[in-house]
């Protein structure tokens, strides 16, 4: 059954899927174990990342979107790989993988298993035919347009320019109301009002809101009408996706919550020997 849903939804197992209710006879929503265990449909992303890393979990379709847990454990093994590069390591095994990122050998096959034919049974991975594969799984090899809303917070911050480059995210455009610096990373700053217009013509699809004056729905819909399809949202505003922009959470209360739901229930500091 599980079998002929999934390829009825073309999708690659059950932890992409983003039905509101299961499909499969006998097991919906009110029924199956794990949706009842997380309670509101609002936790579709957890039920996902529970299946995604539960034994036995299919391996995504090449070319399919990434689920957010894969495309975490994608980039921890790009920087491993990029590691081993630059001290002349030339294979690397999926054992040696998975202890450096955290997962088991037998995930990091399956995740790899996608990429094409990148290493050989017994021997692992060639490390630059991997880089190369992983880039292109996360679709690093492609420059895209990217446009900052909140100067104020780009200003100075040479580490976060560093990290779009990684990501061969391009600064497009700068748009600040209140910023009076003039210029930031030797783009102008200008008013937000201007972003969808500056968009359309620098045709960029990445936006970044860094301040909250500009994390509301009415910007969304604008840069979402300008061409932006994904949102780096690094306010506490809390912002609602559509079907045509995503929108990822990123500041430091979220990103801080996420790590600390994930402690053991009554932890704390050990006690000090007597």
């Amino acid at each position: 059954m599980v079998y002929k849903c999934v390829r009825e939804l073309r999708i690659a197992g059950c932890h992409e899927c983003m039905e509101p209710a299961c499909h499969l006879a006998g097991w919906r929503a009110s029924a199956c174990p794990l949706r009842v265990r997380l309670g509101a449909s609002d936790k579709f992303g957890e039920f996902r990342d529970m299946l995604e890393g539960a034994k036995g979990a299919a391996a995504p379709r090449r070319g399919s979107a990434l689920a957010p847990p894969a495309a975490q454990r994608m980039d921890w093994y790009l920087r491993v790989t990029e590691e081993c590069g630059a001290r002349g390591v030339l294979t690397v095994s999926s054992h040696q993988l998975g202890r450096a990122v955290g997962v088991r050998s037998s995930l990091v096959r399956r995740d790899l298993s996608g990429l094409g034919r990148c290493g050989t049974p017994g021997r692992g991975y060639g490390v630059e035919v991997l880089r190369r594969a992983i880039r292109r799984r996360l679709r690093l090899g492609k420059a895209r347009p990217t446009v900052w809303l909140g100067g104020a917070r780009l200003a100075g911050a040479q580490s976060t320019r560093e990290a779009l480059a990684a990501v061969n995210c391009t600064l497009a455009g700068v748009f600040d109301d209140g910023y009076k610096g003039g210029k930031v990373a030797g783009l102008t700053v200008h008013p937000v009002k201007r972003a969808g217009e500056e968009t359309r013509k620098k045709r960029a699809t990445v936006a970044v809101l860094a301040s909250e004056e500009t994390a509301t729905p009415e910007v969304i819909q604008e840069l979402a009408g300008a061409g932006i399809r994904a949102v780096l949202n690094l306010t506490s505003a809390r912002l609602a996706a559509s079907a045509n922009v995503m929108i990822e959470q990123g500041d430091l209360g979220s990103l801080l919550l996420r790590l600390l739901c994930r402690l053991p229930l009554g932890e704390g500091r050990a006690k000090p020997r007597a």
